[in-house]
């Protein structure tokens, strides 16, 4: 599976079957605190240097921005992910599978799982899966899959 496979249409034969991946309330969790605790510092800052009216008018800013890329990250979330021996399937909201070689693996507990993926063209990207957003035996596959696949590029 290489550059011919790299974008095929959902109802392809030989395509695993797809797991669907919910959003982490755990993840979302993380980002709005972190949203909070940025903006608050933004508050913080500013406040004893400029004064209340532009201190909260900055924090206002501030989480705007974030919170766009925070949605912005959302949206481009996998819908659905296929396991492979050696990487992933990945598909998109539109139905678009995006095959994906993983060459780099992090485990944190049994909750997350940052997996570095490449497509062969381009630089490579970083995919978090935590474990409320697919299936415990999904989690447990994936993450012993990532851990064989990352280690052929060590």
């Amino acid at each position: 599976m290489t550059g011919a496979h790299d974008q095929r249409p959902h109802s392809e034969a030989g395509t695993p079957p797809r797991i669907r991946v919910r959003p982490s309330l755990f993840l979302l969790g993380a980002l709005g605190g972190f949203l909070a605790l940025a903006s608050a510092a933004v508050f913080e800052c500013a406040s004893g240097r400029f004064g209340l009216l532009h201190a909260v008018l900055a924090a206002v800013v501030c989480m705007t921005c974030l919170g766009l890329a925070t949605l912005r990250w959302t949206r481009r979330q996998p819908a659905a992910i296929g396991l492979h021996a050696d990487g992933l399937t990945l598909w998109d909201r539109a139905g678009v599978a995006h095959y994906r070689s993983i060459i780099g693996c992090a485990q944190w507990s049994g909750r997350l799982l940052a997996l570095t993926l490449s497509s062969g063209k381009g630089r490579p990207q970083t995919l978090l899966i935590a474990a409320d957003s697919i299936d415990p035996d999904t989690f447990r596959q994936l993450a012993v899959r990532a851990r064989r696949a990352a280690s052929a590029y060590l």
